[in-house]
């Protein structure tokens, strides 16, 4: 994956619209609406302040810049995760930051902001979704809708989303809507990612603009500076201190085979700090593949004598048989590797005898990452699946390994 560098390369981390850019794929020509960028060579300046929130309200923020050409900006951050003042003035640059570690889901709204075009590049083997004129407004509404925030509910009934685009996994997206015209140009002014919504509530030309803006009394030295750079995957595998190999769980249904896609935030440490989805096989493994990840380490990448957080994407081939038992465990075999056992307490008035099964899957850690009703008596799967929930499972052992596995559990009521 190819950083698009747009500012000069240098000392501290530049305007994230520059973060997830790599080579064009054809796809993008076809939607005009998520091929607009603020921040490319050549287009006017501009001042922008936008807000960002989640639908519970536990993370809010406000960003403002003041950008004149890539070699001259102003960015401001006040979040709750994090803050930053940053000044580019031709070679010299200021920066000041709340941490040494620049949030993943900052990033992505910057670059959703000023360089959509090179987010959609970032999450190239994702799916992209128009949704055209007319229509009803997009289901990330109803999950916004179900946090039961007013501020949310009204946003999506009075929303305009007569024109709007999705990227990325069905369990991360990045929704574009509320295009408005600048200096023409449709620059979506609002963006949805699961929790978040930003809003940008400014969008103006930058004229004449104050030189005390980006006067630089002592620049940053630049171990002292953030700067991210995104690698293309086999050099990221290259920087990985273990084998890159993810242990898929035996999912239940959907898909068993294919492809699955991970964005990775590494800190100038080596750890990895976030993840984004960007293609997914099946949505049920993914807690179990993401769990497997989090645990990987990496050398620090040194770029001009310091150490630099790194970004990029990892593909894996997916076979959630690949490892593990190849038919589900018995009721018997599996009570064997389960502890805190107990059984479900049934409904008033249930037969004695009736029959509830709860088909199971564990992860190669133990983890219970899917259960699903199998046979039995109708409305007695709540009562088991409940009390399942309360088991703590172990994985199986295959030549002294961890291993996953599906299972069959069988409860008869009293």
């Amino acid at each position: 994956m190819l950083r698009r560098n747009h500012l000069v390369g240098i000392l501290c981390l530049v305007l994230s619209s520059a973060t997830f850019a790599q080579q064009s794929g054809t796809r993008a020509t076809n939607h005009a609406l998520l091929h607009t960028s603020l921040t490319a060579p050549g287009s006017p300046s501009f001042h922008l302040k936008a807000t960002i929130a989640d639908r519970d309200n536990q993370d809010s923020g406000e960003i403002e810049i003041y950008w004149v050409n890539p070699t001259k900006w102003r960015r401001t951050i006040n979040s709750t995760q994090f803050s930053q003042t940053s000044i580019v003035n031709g070679t010299r640059v200021f920066e000041q930051d709340s941490d040494d570690y620049f949030p993943l889901s900052l990033h992505l709204v910057l670059t959703a902001m000023t360089d959509p075009q090179s987010l959609l590049d970032a999450f190239a083997p994702a799916e992209l979704a128009t949704r055209a004129s007319g229509t009803k407004p997009p289901p990330v509404c109803e999950h916004l809708r179900s946090g039961g925030s007013m501020s949310m509910e009204m946003l999506c009934r009075q929303g305009p989303f007569r024109e709007m685009e999705t990227i990325g996994a069905p369990s991360d997206q990045i929704s574009f809507a509320d295009y408005q015209d600048f200096k023409g140009r449709k620059i979506a002014r609002l963006l949805i990612r699961s929790r978040q919504v930003t809003r940008v509530t400014e969008l103006t030309e930058l004229q004449r603009p104050d030189d005390k803006l980006f006067s630089i009394d002592e620049p940053t030295p630049p171990g002292k500076c953030l700067r991210v750079v995104t690698l293309q995957e086999p050099e990221l595998r290259s920087q990985a201190m273990q084998p890159l190999e993810i242990i898929w769980p035996q999912v239940l249904d959907g898909a068993t085979t294919g492809s699955s896609s991970y964005y990775l935030s590494i800190d100038r440490n080596g750890e990895v700090r976030e993840l984004a989805i960007a293609q997914s096989t099946n949505e049920r493994a993914n807690e179990s593949a993401l769990r497997q990840i989090e645990k990987w380490k990496f050398r620090p990448l040194i770029k001009d004598g310091v150490p630099v957080q790194v970004e990029g994407a990892l593909t894996f081939a997916t076979d959630t048989r690949a490892w593990g038992p190849a038919n589900p465990l018995t009721d018997a075999e599996a009570r064997k590797l389960a502890s805190n056992v107990s059984d479900p307490i049934f409904p008033p008035g249930t037969a004695p005898g009736a029959l509830c099964t709860v088909r199971i899957a564990i992860d190669d850690e133990g983890n219970l990452i899917e259960a699903i009703a199998g046979e039995g008596t109708p409305g007695l799967f709540g009562p088991c699946y409940h009390a399942v929930k309360m088991w703590q499972f172990h994985p199986i052992l295959q030549d002294g390994q961890p291993r996953p596995y599906r299972a069959e559990l069988v409860f008869h009521a009293p």
